[in-house]
Order: structure tokens, then sequence, then C-alpha cells
């Protein structure tokens, strides 16, 4: 926009410093005013709110996919909800960890870094009770690990990292993949005390019990995706993916088996009829000669049928639907 103005608007503007409409003063005083905007160099923002709610969206679908897989393994319900998605420094974030803690580092292919989960303390040692056959209330003093409790706690990290990795692929695909374990959180300096990182802390409930799950990303390592961390892309990847997963579950149930049993008919006798049946005895059915026999799938009535056969084989030919017929006749 030009910063030349017009004659007709040098004229207006001069009526109204002379009609008193306009304070000449004030306007010094406005334009002498510098323009900052306040800016924190401890804790610069890296992640705008619309990421930090696509973050938090993403791991929804974490949480409904870890509470299945984990609820089958430890054979008790569980139940995981996001509890807040913010930006810290990494620093901020090791402080608030107390030691000794689970802390998982995990790379995250392909993009370049490592990234931090941690598991609370107490809600690890009632995964170990229930592993090992206990109610899961076991609750004893913070203390390292054993080898054979990292051993039984490595089954449930790979759990939490799968279902990180399907989550994250709904938007860039990535696969976390464990490379170190620690106890202490100052051995776990991925990136400098003053790094920002991506903060998604989790609420675990394991029937009484109950933990939280946080996962630490460093800005760095997200910087050449950060674009894609948008409600509108998150959403489009949720459509576009539609039919794909639709195809992968179809081809996955093909090789499903099921029962299928074709009912000839029915009849009821009394205990003394039956006793009283011989060779050569015949047992009226329900279903008349030449009328539709009914093809059940599972224990759902799905198609009616004409019996007959085919070569030496017995066999149906389907004449139509059952939900279809009978919407027909309504």
């Amino acid at each position: 926009m030009s910063e030349v103005l017009s004659q007709s608007e040098i004229d207006a503007l001069l009526s109204a410093m002379s009609s008193g409409d306009l304070d000449a003063e004030a306007i010094q005083e406005s334009v002498g005013e510098p323009q900052v905007r306040p800016f924190d160099f401890m804790r610069p923002n890296k992640f705008s709110k619309d990421q930090l709610r696509t973050i938090e969206l993403l791991h929804e679908t974490f949480c409904r996919t870890a509470q299945t897989q984990l609820s089958g393994v430890l054979r008790a319900l569980v139940e995981i909800d996001v509890v807040s998605a913010d930006q810290v420094s990494y620093g901020e974030f090791v402080n608030s960890i107390p030691a000794p803690s689970l802390l998982t580092i995990a790379t995250m292919e392909p993009l370049d870094g490592n990234a931090v989960i941690d598991v609370n303390l107490p809600i690890v040692f009632s995964i170990i009770d229930r592993l090992t056959g206990g109610p899961g209330l076991q609750r004893p003093k913070a203390r390292e690990l054993t080898e054979i409790e990292h051993a039984l706690m490595g089954n449930v990290t790979e759990v939490l990292l799968g279902a990180f990795s399907e989550a994250w692929s709904s938007v860039v695909p990535t696969r976390f993949r464990r490379v170190a374990t620690e106890m202490n959180p100052q051995f776990a300096q991925i990136v400098t005390p003053a790094e920002m990182v991506m903060l998604i802390t989790f609420e675990l409930r394991i029937g009484a019990a109950t933990g939280s799950i946080s996962l630490c990303v460093p800005y760095l390592v997200l910087e050449p995706v950060m674009d894609r961390f948008t409600a509108q892309n998150y959403f489009s990847n949720q459509t576009g993916s539609a039919p794909e997963l639709r195809d992968g579950i179809a081809s996955q149930l093909d090789s499903v088996r099921v029962p299928l049993t074709v009912e000839l008919g029915r009849a009821e006798l009394n205990v003394g009829d039956l006793l009283a049946l011989q060779p050569g005895d015949v047992i009226p059915l329900s279903i008349p000669p030449g009328a539709d026999a009914r093809v059940r799938i599972g224990q759902r009535d799905a198609f009616f049928a004409q019996p007959g056969t085919r070569g030496r084989r017995a066999a149906v030919q389907i004449t139509g639907r059952i939900e279809d017929l009978e919407r027909m006749s309504v």
C-alpha cells in the first residue's frame, strides 16, 4: 500500500485537525512508541496451538491401540487417556522426573534423533506384579529394576512403541525402536537442557492402580516435518487412508473360517415318540418340500436357498438374502 497521501486525503486531514477531531500530539506519541513483542529466550515457543491440538488428536489413537493390546498382555482392564500436550525445555522435563525412573530411549526412523518414554515407577511395579501372577497392588520402595524385571517390562515397552508407531503413521510414517534403557534421568541426555521439546503426558489405569506415561520428542527431531502437524492434514490423512484400511482388513478376513449350516426344517417330538421311532418312519418337517431352506452363518440366518446336489455332494442354491426379502414383505 502506498504511503503517499492524495490531495483529497491531505485536505481531510487538515480539516480534522483544525476542527479538533484529530489530536496531533497523540499522533506523535503513538508514532514514537516502539513496536515490541515480548520474547522469552529461555522458553521460545516452537509449536503453535494448532500443532499441539493435532498432536493430542494423534495420541488419542495411540491410547485406543495401546490399551487394547495391554489389556490382552496383562489380562486386566487397561485405560489410557491423554492428559496434556505441551512444550517445555528438556532441562525442565528431566528435572521433573524422580530418580530412579524407567526411561526408554527410542529412535524415530526415518527422523534423525531420539525420543524418551518415561513410565511412572509405581505403575511399573504394578505391571510386573500382574505379569508374575499377582493382583497388581505391589508398591515397593523406589529402587532400580532387576534384570528379570527389565526383561518383563521389555515386552510391555515393545507394545507401547508399536502403538506409537501406528499412531504416528497417520501423519508421519515413523517407527519407534528401543535403543537404550536408563533408570537415572540425568543419564538420558538426548539434547541440551535448553532445547525445546514436545511433551505428551498420559494417565494409565490398570484396575485400581494408576500411573503416568510421558513421551518427550525434541523439536529438532520434528522440525523437518512440522508442516504436517496441522488439523487439516491430520483429518485428510484419516479420510484418505480409509479405502486402504478397508482393503487391508478385507484381505485379512479372506482366510477366516466361519461355520455355515443349512436348516432343512424343524420338528418337535416328545420323548415317547422319539423312543418309538423305527427304521422307515417319516418325521414331517416344518418346511414343506420345494420351500426355501435357511442358510445360517455362525449364529445368524443370512440366506434362503434351495437344497439339491452337485455331483455326488449335497449342495444348496442361494435364492436371496433373508434381510432383503423380509424387508420387501414388510
